[in-house]
């Protein structure tokens, strides 16, 4: 029987303090009540109905402290009734208008937010953490602040940002980790390395999977390209019988030489859900994302078609759109339901971003809830967690380097524009490595810039730049944690000490020693 293991990656930097909108804790609510909150609801109500859900959801170390601080739950709160109030006075002037039936939705959505998180007394994580415990998900971890895993410079910067996050999930989650997600899918296998810029020195290093491995993790994901550009073997490691052929070579799973199991993402799924031609969200049923009621900034009208300027926008009608994702889920696991039956030994792995769903395409928790409803009625195919899918008999195989990236490399993080990010983060790591070995600076200190390069490494800012999209943004924040790690490393009162601590507070446990290595 065919394994379906689907995978959501949750993940937001740390915006905590640092400015609201457009690119501050707004982005953060946003996920919230749109994603992280509806996707709680979704598992409550299969559990009610007696549904079996079985996949994996990965919530980043840096997401998990944000969702559990105190700040960001007093800011989510007031962030919800002001939506609702504007919610109910665009109500009041929709009223017998073609905007009326979602003008009437967004009082019900926001209504049922703010109930939902009193119910919940503000705290995403127990209600993830519960959902684990009841068996329906997989909790999975990742580099303490998404650190772009391939280009840190140095094994103990790259060690540190591995042992946060699992130290991270462990408090959170009351059990060790044995599933991580690679930043951006970002993989370098043991072999010379040479750094981009001046500063850490060149030679060969250790994979990145052997010091996973090291840290007790037992699998992870890569993009298709990784494993079809490998040189798989014969499953338990008999000698070659020829290369695999490579649309096959997905539907393995495979191990590498340190042990760390591997799953490889599925193209068929990944083109029904993410390309902008041929994906659900593109429906013109669909609520649209980019256009703003000019009054209350809420949305109220759909896609219509994927062309159509902003202001050809037709109303949008909820009943329709939900109906319509209903329809989309019967059609992938219809198309699972093939691909199964095509390979009805292999694994199906399907990892999305969880924002996509309910933030980016709002109906996406509909639609994900619909097929987690279908799956167990579906002939042939089997849905597991990632760490059940990785159980058996694998394929050896020798990755390359890469990510899932645009070209599949590493041109997207690193480029012309962030080669200034680069020479940043390599000054900082190797300050602190000295620091750490010199015993110099007291622990509170440390630890505070420890925070503070974890947070300059997050792989958002050089994505961020390379787009576009935020670019102001993302560089005054890694320059800003960049500057405060350096004036930590000069010594600071207890007083600046306590501020910066106040306002850069992830990670508590964080242990400086990491940055003496795997060995120190």
């Amino acid at each position: 029987m065919a394994r379906f293991a689907l995978v959501l990656h949750a993940h937001l930097p740390y915006v905590r303090a640092h400015g609201m909108w457009p690119f501050g804790e707004e982005t953060l609510y946003e996920a919230m009540a749109e994603t992280y909150l509806p996707l709680a609801r979704a598992l409550e109500r299969l559990f009610a109905e007696g549904v079996e859900v079985r996949f994996t959801l990965g919530i980043t170390p840096i997401l998990a402290e944000q969702l559990a601080d105190a700040k960001v739950k007093e800011g989510f709160w007031a962030y919800v009734k002001d939506r609702l109030e504007r919610a109910q006075a665009d109500y009041g002037r929709y009223q017998g208008t073609e905007l009326e039936a979602s003008a009437r939705h967004q009082v019900a959505f926001w209504e049922l937010t703010l109930d939902h998180f009193q119910r919940l007394s503000g705290d995403l994580v127990a209600a993830f953490r519960k959902a684990q415990e009841r068996g329906q998900v997989e909790l999975i971890t990742s580099n303490a602040t998404h650190g772009y895993s391939p280009l840190l410079g140095y094994d103990e910067a790259l060690w540190a940002q591995i042992k946060t996050g699992v130290a991270t999930y462990r408090r959170h989650f009351a059990k060790d980790p044995t599933g991580f997600w690679l930043p951006e899918m970002a993989y370098r296998p043991r072999g010379p390395w040479k750094p981009p810029v001046e500063g850490p020195p060149e030679g060969v290093r250790p994979g990145v999977d052997e010091l996973l491995m090291r840290a007790g993790i037992r699998y992870t994901f890569v993009d298709a390209h990784l494993v079809q550009g490998g040189r798989p073997l014969a499953p338990y490691g008999e000698a070659a019988l020829g290369p695999v052929e490579s649309a096959e070579a997905t539907f393995y799973v495979h191990e590498l030489e340190s042990g760390l199991r591997v799953l490889a993402r599925n193209q068929e799924t990944a083109l029904q859900v993410w390309s902008a031609d041929y994906g659900y969200p593109g429906e013109g049923l669909y609520r649209e994302f980019h256009r703003k009621d000019p009054l209350s900034g809420l949305h109220h009208w759909r896609v219509t078609h994927r062309k159509a300027d902003l202001s050809e926008k037709a109303p949008y009608d909820p009943e329709a759109a939900f109906a319509k994702a209903k329809e989309h889920a019967a059609h992938f696991v219809g198309l699972l339901s093939r691909l199964a039956k095509k390979h009805p030994e292999g694994v199906i792995l399907a990892p999305y971003d969880a924002e996509l769903f309910g933030h980016w395409w709002y109906e996406g928790v509909a639609w994900l809830e619909e097929v987690l409803r279908l799956l167990p009625k579906t002939p042939g195919l089997r849905a597991v967690t990632a760490r059940e899918a990785v159980q058996g008999p694998a394929v050896r195989t020798v990755l390359p380097e890469g990510s899932w990236g645009r070209g599949g490399d590493h041109r997207v993080w690193l480029n012309e524009a962030t080669l200034d990010y680069w020479r940043e983060v390599y000054r900082a790591e190797a300050a602190l490595r000295e620091a750490v070995a010199r015993g110099v600076l007291p622990t509170p200190t440390l630890q505070q810039a420890m925070r503070e390069l974890l947070l300059l490494e997050a792989s958002d800012w050089p994505f961020l730049i390379d787009t576009g999209q935020a670019k102001a943004y993302a560089e005054e924040r890694y320059k800003a944690h960049a500057e405060r790690f350096f004036r930590l490393m000069k010594g600071v009162s207890p007083e600046e000490l306590k501020a910066l601590e106040a306002l850069d507070n992830p990670f508590p446990e964080a242990d400086p020693r990491l940055y003496l290595g795997p060995e120190g």
